[in-house]
C-alpha cells in the first residue's frame, strides 16, 4: 500500500497535468482541422486575385500557346482547390453565416468563373469572367489597371494637348484609399 504522503503529490500533479493536456490537444484540433483550412481559402482567394492582376493582360495574338497553358492550369488549379475548400472546413454552413468563410454561393460561382475563364483564355475573351470573378470576391482596385483607351481617330480630336497618361494616374493616394474604405470612414 502506498504511503499517504506520496499519494497526495501524486494526484494534485495528475490533476493539475490533465486540463492543461486536454486544453492543448483541443487548440491543436481547432487549429488544424478548422483556422489552419480557413486560411487555406483566404490564401486561395489571395492567390485569384493575384491571377486577376498578373494574367489580365494575356491575349492569344501576342503571347506563347505556353505562357497560356501555363495561366490555363493555373486557373483550373484555384478552381480546384477553392472547391475542395468547402469540403476541407467542417461545419462550414454555419461559418459561411458567420461570415469567416466564403458563401457557398459565392465560391461555386467563383469557381465556374476560373474554369469558363481557363477555357477562354486561348480565344482572348476574358474580361466578363475577370470582372465576375473580381465583384464575386470583393477584389477592389481592378478597375484602376485598365489602360485609359484614346480615340482610333484624330480627325474628331480638337485639342492639341491631349493628355497621354492613363485616368488612374490623375488621382491622389487618399482618393485611392478612401475607394477601398468602408463607407463610414470614408466619409
Amino acid at each position: 500500500m502506498p504511503a499517504p504522503g506520496v499519494v497526495k503529490p501524486v494526484l494534485d500533479a495528475v490533476t493539475a497535468i490533465a486540463p492543461a493536456t486536454a486544453i492543448f490537444v483541443i487548440g491543436q484540433i481547432l487549429t488544424r482541422f478548422v483556422l489552419e483550412p480557413i486560411q487555406e481559402q483566404a490564401r486561395t482567394v489571395g492567390r485569384i486575385a493575384f491571377c486577376l492582376l498578373a494574367y489580365a493582360d494575356l491575349d492569344p495574338e501576342s503571347h506563347k500557346i505556353e505562357r497560356l497553358d501555363e495561366a490555363s492550369r493555373a486557373l483550373r488549379e484555384l478552381a480546384a482547390q477553392l472547391r475542395a475548400s468547402r469540403r476541407v472546413i467542417p461545419g462550414y454552413h454555419l461559418l459561411s453565416l458567420l461570415r469567416c468563410v466564403v458563401n457557398k454561393r459565392v465560391l461555386l460561382e467563383s469557381s465556374a468563373a476560373l474554369i469558363h475563364w481557363s477555357d477562354d483564355v486561348y480565344n482572348g475573351n476574358t474580361r466578363a469572367y475577370r470582372q465576375r470573378l473580381a465583384e464575386l470576391l470583393k477584389v477592389p482596385g481592378l478597375d484602376l489597371v485598365e489602360p485609359h483607351v484614346h480615340p482610333t481617330s484624330d480627325a474628331d480630336d480638337l485639342t492639341d494637348d491631349e493628355d497621354e497618361t492613363p485616368a488612374y494616374t490623375h488621382r491622389n493616394i487618399c482618393t485611392l484609399l478612401a475607394q477601398d474604405a468602408p463607407r463610414s470612414m470614408a466619409a
